[in-house]
C-alpha cells in the first residue's frame, strides 16, 4: 500500500497543487479512498430517482447572489455570522408548495407562495432542477465562495441535483482543476471522505472522470487520475469509458493522462473501442493507443468492423499505414457483410489506401465478401464519373485498374465471377459507369463476352439502365470494343423505346417552355432597341455596326426559338420516329437561340453602353468565359463517352453484324444520338470561333471607323 500512496504523491508533485497535496496527506489510512488507487471499482448499482411530493425552489435573491459570487450578500441572506456553525435547521427550508395553503393571504397569493419562517434563506434551498448553492457556485467557478459554503455545511458535498450530479460533477464539467482538488481536500478534512464524493454517479452512470474527459479538460483529468485512477476503468450506462470520450473529444492531453493507468478501459458504444474513434480523430492518438494496447486493433464493433475498416473508410493513407505497421493482420478481418478493409476503401473511392494493404499482406487481394465479390468488383460497382468522382479520384481509379491488370497474380481479378456469376465488367455495366468500363476494356483487357448465372453479358445489362445518357455511354463503349449480346430470339427483345419516349417527353416540356420564353424576349426586344427610336420611327443607332449585328442575332434567336417550338408541338402528333427527329432538331435550335440571344445582349451593351474600348473588351471576356465554361460543363455531362470511343463505335456500326442489328432493335436512334453529340461539339467549336471573332474585332473596327 505505501507504494500506491508514493505513486499518487509523486504524480501530485508534478501538478504542484497544495490542496491536492493536503488531501493526499489526510488520506493516509483511509481504506475506502485507497480502493480508488487500486484496480477498478466493482459491484456498481444503478441510481434511481426518488421524486418527492413537493417541489423545492431557491430564493431568487440567494440564487442571484450565488451566481454573482458575492460572499457578503450570500452571508447576509443566510443570516450567517462568522461564528455560526448550525446551519442545518429544518425550519428554514424554503418550499414552493404544489397547492395553496391556508397561511396564504391575498397579498402573497401567487403560485405556491414562499414561506420563510424567520425570513432568512437557508443552505438547504435548491433550484427547480435541485441544484444547491454549492452546485451554482462551482458551476460559476467562485472558488472562495465554494470553500466557505462547504465549511458551513459539508453535507453539500454529497448533494445531488435531479440528474444525480454532485457539485464535483459540475466542477469536472467546468474543468476547474483547482476547485476539484479543493473539494477533494475539504471532503477528506471534514470527515465525509474523498471516496464519497469521488465515486458518485449521475443518472447516466457518469463519474466525475467521465465529465472531465467528455469536455476535454486535460488538467481536470490529470488531477482525477492522480487521486482516483481506478475511475478510468469505469463505463457509464451508455457503455462509454472516459478514454473513449476523451478520444471522441480529440483531447490529446486527456488521452495521455488516461493511458498512464494500465487498467484504463477503452470501451465505447456499439462495441466500439477508443481506437475506432481515434482513427477518425488523430494520427497521434492512434499511435498512442496502438503503443498502449495494440490488441485494440483486432476488436470489432457491433457490425464486425475493426479500426482498420474505419480508417479505410476515411481515406487517410498515413493512418492506414500506422495501423498496418503495428498490426498488419487486421487486413484479413471481415465485417458481418464479409467486407474487408480493401472492400471498404474501394467502396469509398480511396484507392490510395488499397496499395499499402496489399503491400503489407500480398495475398489479401483474394478476399471476398459474402456475395463472393473481390475488391475490384466493389471498384466497378461504386466507381466512375457518374458517381461524382473528381479528376483526381478518376486518375487514382485508372492507376488502380492498371496496377491490377499489370500484376502477374492480381490480373485474374478482372474476370473473376461473384456468387451470381458477375465479373467487375458486369457490375460496371449494370450501373452505367462508362469511364470504368473503358478502363476495364482498355487497360485490363476484360473479357466482355463472359455470361453470368442468368446467361447475360455485360452488354445485356445496358437495357436495364433508366438514364438515357448512361445507357448511351455504356452501350457505345462496350460495343466499340467488341462486346456482344447473349443469344436471344430477336422478336422477344426488350426495346428501350418506352424509356426513350419517357425521357423525350420530360425533356420536351422543358424545351418548349424555354423556346417560347426566348421567342417572347426576342420579339419584345424589337420594340425596345438600344438607343430607342427617333421621332420619325428610325432607330437612333442604326448606323452603328454593333446595332446591325444586334438585329441579325436577335432575328436568328427569334427564328430558331419559333422553329423549335413548332417542331416540339408538331412532333407530339406524329410517329415516334418523327418525335425523335423533331426533338433532336429542336434541341439544336434552342441551343442556337440561347447562344445568339446572349451575343445579342453583348452587342446591345456595346452600342448603348460605355465608349471605352477597355470596357468593351472586358465585356467580351466575361461573355466568352461564361460561354466556354458552360459548353465545357454541358459537354462533360451529356456526351456518352470519349471522342475516340464514339468514333470507334460509329465505325463499328457501319458493319452489319449481329451486335449492330440488335442495337438497332433494342436501342433505336442510338447511332443518331452519338452522331448528334459529335455535331454538338463541332457546332460549339464553331460558335466559339464566331463569338471570339465578333466580340474582339468589332470594338477594334469601331475604333478605326471613328464611331
Amino acid at each position: 500500500m505505501p507504494f500506491i500512496w508514493d505513486r499518487a504523491l509523486r504524480k501530485e508533485n508534478d501538478l504542484e497543487d497544495k490542496n491536492l497535496s493536503a488531501a493526499l496527506q489526510l488520506a493516509d489510512g483511509d481504506g475506502r479512498w485507497q480502493a480508488l488507487l487500486r484496480p477498478p471499482l466493482r459491484n456498481r448499482t444503478k441510481i434511481f430517482l426518488d421524486e418527492g411530493s413537493q417541489l423545492h425552489v431557491m430564493c431568487p435573491d440567494l440564487y442571484r447572489a450565488t451566481l454573482s459570487g458575492s460572499i457578503n450578500r450570500v452571508n447576509q441572506l443566510l443570516g450567517l455570522a462568522e461564528d455560526m456553525t448550525d446551519t442545518n435547521d429544518e425550519s428554514h427550508d424554503v418550499k414552493v408548495l404544489l397547492q395553496d395553503t391556508p397561511e396564504m393571504n391575498s397579498s402573497n397569493k401567487q403560485w405556491g407562495g414562499r414561506i420563510h419562517g424567520d425570513g432568512l434563506c437557508t443552505l438547504r434551498e435548491i433550484t427547480a432542477e435541485k441544484n444547491t448553492v454549492l452546485h451554482i457556485a462551482i458551476e460559476q467557478e467562485h472558488a472562495d465562495l465554494v470553500e466557505q459554503l462547504i465549511r458551513k455545511d459539508n453535507t453539500l458535498l454529497t448533494s445531488q441535483n435531479s440528474r444525480h450530479e454532485t457539485p464535483l460533477h459540475l466542477a469536472a464539467r467546468a474543468g476547474n482543476h483547482c476547485i476539484i482538488s479543493l473539494i477533494v481536500f475539504l471532503a477528506q478534512e471534514s470527515g465525509i471522505g474523498a471516496y464519497e464524493v469521488l465515486t458518485k454517479r449521475s443518472t447516466s452512470g457518469d463519474t466525475i472522470l467521465h465529465e472531465a474527459a467528455r469536455y476535454g479538460h486535460d488538467d481536470a483529468v490529470r488531477v482525477l487520475m492522480t487521486v482516483a485512477p481506478a475511475l478510468s476503468a469505469e463505463v457509464n450506462y451508455a457503455s462509454m469509458s472516459p478514454l473513449y470520450l476523451a478520444v471522441a473529444r480529440k483531447s490529446l492531453g486527456a488521452v495521455k493522462a488516461l493511458l498512464q493507468y494500465s487498467d484504463t478501459s477503452a470501451v465505447g458504444p456499439n462495441q466500439q473501442n477508443a481506437l475506432h474513434a481515434a482513427v477518425l480523430a488523430s494520427q497521434d492518438m492512434t499511435s498512442m493507443l496502438l503503443d498502449w494496447n495494440a490488441e485494440l486493433a483486432y476488436k470489432r464493433d457491433a457490425s464486425g468492423s475493426t479500426p482498420l475498416h474505419y480508417a479505410a473508410s476515411n481515406g487517410d493513407v498515413t493512418l492506414v499505414k500506422i495501423i498496418l505497421d503495428k498490426v498488419p493482420l487486421t487486413v484479413y478481418i471481415r465485417d458481418e457483410e464479409g467486407s474487408s478493409p480493401l472492400h471498404v476503401a474501394a467502396r469509398m473511392h480511396h484507392y490510395s489506401s488499397i496499395t499499402p494493404m496489399i503491400d503489407h499482406c500480398p495475398d489479401s487481394f483474394e478476399l471476398r465478401d459474402n456475395q463472393g465479390r473481390n475488391f475490384l468488383h466493389i471498384v466497378a460497382q461504386h466507381s466512375g464519373r457518374e458517381t461524382n468522382l473528381n479528376r483526381r479520384e478518376l486518375k487514382k481509379l485508372v492507376s488502380m485498374i492498371r496496377l491490377v491488370s499489370q500484376s502477374h497474380d492480381m490480373k485474374k481479378l478482372v474476370n473473376e465471377r461473384d456468387n451470381d456469376g458477375n465479373t467487375p465488367l458486369h457490375l460496371a455495366s449494370m450501373n452505367g459507369f462508362s469511364e470504368t468500363i473503358l478502363q476495364f476494356l482498355q487497360a485490363s483487357k476484360a473479357d466482355s463476352m463472359l455470361v453470368n448465372n442468368e446467361g447475360k453479358t455485360a452488354l445485356d445489362h445496358a437495357i436495364s439502365l433508366r438514364s438515357f445518357f448512361l445507357m448511351v455511354g455504356t452501350t457505345a463503349t462496350l460495343s466499340a470494343y467488341g462486346a456482344i449480346f447473349s443469344p436471344q430470339r430477336q422478336d422477344k427483345l426488350k426495346s428501350w423505346k418506352d424509356e426513350a419516349a419517357k425521357w423525350i417527353d420530360r425533356t420536351s416540356k422543358n424545351l418548349l417552355i424555354v423556346s417560347v420564353l426566348i421567342a417572347t424576349i426576342a420579339f419584345s426586344v424589337t420594340f425596345n432597341v438600344p438607343g430607342s427610336y427617333s421621332g420619325d420611327g428610325v432607330a437612333n443607332l442604326n448606323s452603328r455596326i454593333q446595332y446591325n449585328i444586334f438585329l441579325v442575332l436577335d432575328t436568328i434567336a427569334m427564328s430558331a426559338s419559333v422553329s423549335a417550338t413548332m417542331l416540339l408541338v408538331a412532333a407530339k402528333a406524329v410517329s415516334k420516329r418523327s418525335t425523335w427527329i423533331g426533338f433532336s432538331l429542336s434541341l439544336i435550335l434552342v441551343w442556337i437561340s440561347l447562344f445568339t440571344i446572349q451575343l445579342a445582349f453583348v452587342m446591345a451593351v456595346y452600342v448603348a453602353g460605355s465608349d471605352k474600348t477597355v470596357t468593351k473588351y472586358i465585356i467580351s471576356s466575361i461573355s466568352v468565359t461564361f460561354f466556354v465554361s458552360t459548353v465545357a460543363i454541358i459537354r462533360d455531362i451529356s456526351t456518352p463517352a470519349t471522342l475516340w470511343t464514339r468514333m470507334k463505335f460509329l465505325s463499328s456500326t457501319r458493319k452489319q453484324t449481329q451486335t449492330t442489328r440488335q442495337i438497332d432493335v433494342q436501342f433505336p436512334n442510338l447511332t443518331s444520338y452519338v452522331r448528334g453529340s459529335n455535331l454538338f461539339i463541332y457546332l460549339n467549336l464553331f460558335f466559339y470561333i464566331i463569338t471570339v471573332a465578333i466580340l474582339w474585332t468589332v470594338p477594334f473596327y469601331e475604333k478605326r471607323s471613328g464611331h
